[in-house]
């Protein structure tokens, strides 16, 4: 019992000194607590780089994403994406996209398509990823929204970013039928 509670307390030192470090100057400090943080996990580490998820500092908010993806802790996912879709972060946001890989985001499929039509390159291609790689559940409703979003950027490509690119638009349009073909299988199956 003794020796539990001296690595509770070494532990609990541990982390008080790799969130002052997660603030730190240097970035490899930060890398480093960042790094620590994601192989301890657990409750508290969790709930604390959330928190960090809301910060201005893109470099936190990287790092914090990368420690939840190691995690692999589905309570990160919504306050990922609120982070992903905040205005100010939208040059920023592509590795808090990396970080959704590895997480359930089976009841967020609108959300993903968002960011493979609206979020930067880099997030797009976690998105597209995550679109191939996870089954999602999904409404009626879910299902228009999505033709809709896809719809409007083709009406409105400026509105889509990277549109113009062929390659990209290639993908999208890749995310797109595959998720329609998708439907169209579960259409074939339920008719049976």
């Amino acid at each position: 019992m003794l020796h539990l509670t001296i690595m509770d307390k070494k532990l609990k030192t541990e982390l008080e000194e790799l969130k002052k470090d997660i603030f730190s100057n240097e970035w490899e400090t930060v890398k480093s607590a960042g790094n620590r943080l994601g192989k301890i996990g657990g409750t508290e580490v969790v709930n604390f780089l959330i928190s960090l998820l809301n910060l201005d500092n893109s470099s936190i908010r990287n790092t914090a994403a990368l420690a939840l993806e190691e995690i692999k802790d589905n309570r990160a996912v919504e306050p990922l994406l609120n982070s992903i879709f905040k205005k100010e972060n939208h040059n920023y946001n592509g590795t808090m996209v990396f970080a959704l890989k590895s997480l359930n985001c089976s009841g967020y499929v609108t959300d993903i398509f968002k960011i493979l039509f609206y979020e930067i390159y880099e997030a797009k291609l976690s998105a597209y990823a995550i679109l191939n790689d996870q089954i999602f559940e999904f409404t009626e409703a879910e299902i228009r929204e999505v033709q809709k979003i896809w719809a409007d950027c083709k009406l409105n490509p400026k509105d889509c970013e990277g549109y113009e690119d062929e390659k990209i638009r290639e993908m999208m349009e890749d995310a797109f039928e595959g998720y329609i073909g998708y439907l169209d299988d579960e259409a074939m199956i339920d008719n049976f």
